[in-house]
């Protein structure tokens, strides 16, 4: 567990996999939702993506390797292109050990 004063530091993860997630309401958005799967550390995350119409849609993205930082509800990554991004964790759980 992190005392309050100590700093998140970002770390190497990549992304696994992106499904489209259907959201609960049409709300006839100008968006997409998208649920992306991240390996950072010993953890998987799963994070809440929504990209507007006029960006890359996430599916280019699997199996490349971001920069990560990681909080207590939000996960924030930059793109290629060096926007920022901050997706809502929706779970976690323990990666596979590698050992398999």
């Amino acid at each position: 567990m992190r005392s309050s004063g100590e700093k998140k530091a970002w770390q190497a993860g990549t992304i696994l996999d992106v499904m489209a997630h259907e959201p609960a309401d049409e709300t006839g958005s100008e968006s997409k939702s998208f649920e992306i799967s991240i390996k950072a550390g010993k953890k998987i995350y799963v994070a809440l993506c929504n990209c507007p119409s006029n960006q890359p849609e996430p599916e280019f993205y699997v199996r490349e390797a971001h920069t990560v930082l990681i909080g207590s509800n939000t996960l924030k990554f930059n793109d290629l292109q060096g926007r920022a991004h901050s997706l809502r964790i929706l779970s976690s759980k323990d990666a596979p050990s590698d050992n398999n």
